[in-house]
């Protein structure tokens, strides 16, 4: 089971831990009535719905989506779900869910992975790898695609983050952007649609490009 799990979170675990993540909610200024800790970060629906909906999703479109492994544990959460920079955060993280991407030729794209409370996430995780022809490059933009209509909103064409009529033109733009500068990282930073904030990074790493996609209130 240990090896299984570790092929699950591989890119997320290995990648993702310094990324900066986007849980922009603040405690400061509640009153008695409003939700703290935790669950004033969590999102509006359930590891359970979200999973199954992504799944049957991305199954329509060629893309394999595992059964999620579970974690409640507090040693299996610093183990596969220690994604948050910020500790006092990671320390809030009751439960964690990890599925594994693959392609229609059951080749590995990624993972999707979701930590919050025992009830709900307060972030969604997806990670992906392209090679450095970007042979993959259409399954990465219909697994974040899909990722965002999910968990986000089927509302993009209303309100057009950016500009960009679709969420796939952002993530080309964001490509185009990265492949004419220097630096290793590039980022769209924290976008707010629906009540909610997304950001899509982009990495230069010894295989290709690492692509993250992270979801949050």
């Amino acid at each position: 089971m240990k090896s299984k799990k570790y092929v699950y979170v591989g890119i997320a675990a290995a990648c993702i831990a310094a990324a900066i993540v986007i849980l922009t909610q603040s405690n400061v200024g509640q009153t008695a009535s409003t939700p703290t800790g935790i669950s004033a970060y969590t999102l509006d629906f359930t590891y359970e719905t979200a999973n199954a909906d992504l799944k049957s999703t991305l199954i329509s479109q060629s893309i394999n989506m595992s059964k999620p492994l579970e974690f409640s544990t507090a040693t299996d959460i610093n183990q596969y779900c220690n994604f948050l920079t910020n500790q006092t955060k990671q320390a809030m993280i009751q439960y964690c869910t990890s599925t594994e991407i693959k392609d229609e030729n059951n080749s590995f794209l990624g993972n999707v992975n979701m930590v919050g409370s025992a009830l709900a996430p307060v972030l969604v995780i997806t990670a992906a790898q392209s090679d450095p022809t970007f042979s993959n490059y259409h399954d990465v933009k219909t697994l974040f695609v899909d990722v965002i209509n999910e968990t986000v909103c089927q509302c993009w064409d209303k309100e057009k983050p950016g500009g960009y009529s679709t969420p796939s033109d952002m993530i080309d733009a964001l490509r185009a952007f990265h492949l004419k500068g220097t630096e290793p990282d590039s980022t769209t930073h924290s976008i707010p649609l629906n009540g909610k904030h997304f950001e899509i990074e982009m990495t230069t790493n010894t295989q290709g490009y690492l692509w993250k996609l992270l979801v949050a209130r």
